[in-house]
């Protein structure tokens, strides 16, 4: 007999995904809070919540590394 407990639910598959949307698409051009405002990251990849807020993979056409930032360490470049 199954246990009631254990039935299979959206939140028992994926209990810490956040229904929140991102606020950068991917392809915007960011800056990270704090740093030089002329270092510019391209956003490359949503990722979810993980605990810090929504997060982002970015990329600087100097660097050949991907970085992982959470979104309030995020600023859209204003040109």
């Amino acid at each position: 007999m199954r246990d009631k407990s254990q039935k299979t639910t959206a939140e028992n598959v994926r209990p810490n995904v956040s229904s929140a949307a991102h606020k950068f698409a991917v392809g915007a051009l960011v800056t990270m809070v704090g740093g030089s405002e002329r270092t510019m990251f391209k956003v490359t990849r949503h990722l979810p919540d993980g605990g810090s807020g929504l997060q982002y993979r970015i990329k600087n056409e100097g660097e050949n590394y991907e970085r992982v930032a959470i979104e309030p360490l995020l600023a859209p470049v204003l040109r």
